[in-house]
């Protein structure tokens, strides 16, 4: 599970602008409308108000939450699929058994004699 208590912007050495205007994207995504510029300055350590600091970490702890349920929605899709398999597999080998059978009751019939 995530830590919660402590989100974080990442830093500059870390961040591009493509990545900053990714994240501001998520941050919009959310409800909370920061450029990345201002992203970008907050990163670095430049004074934020406490209002920026709110929508900051409540924009990290919500985008990381629809992460998470994008990857568990994903994961129950995979499961889904797989477990569709086997069951296709499994009819498949049984019909394959039973044409099996009626060949073989069908071959056998067909060596015994009428009377």
């Amino acid at each position: 599970m995530t830590d919660w208590s402590d989100p974080r912007l990442p830093r500059n050495q870390t961040s591009s602008p493509r990545q900053l205007k990714r994240l501001s994207r998520n941050f919009a995504g959310v409800g909370v409308g920061i450029p990345p510029e201002r992203l970008q300055q907050i990163a670095m350590g430049q004074a934020a108000t406490e209002d920026e600091f709110v929508d900051v970490t409540f924009a990290l702890t919500a985008t990381q939450l629809r992460s998470e349920q994008r990857r568990t929605k994903v994961s129950r899709a995979q499961r889904s699929c797989v477990r569709g398999a086997i069951v296709f597999a499994a009819v498949l080998i049984a019909i394959n058994v039973l044409m099996c059978l009626g060949l073989l009751l069908f071959v056998l019939t067909q060596h015994t004699t009428p009377y």
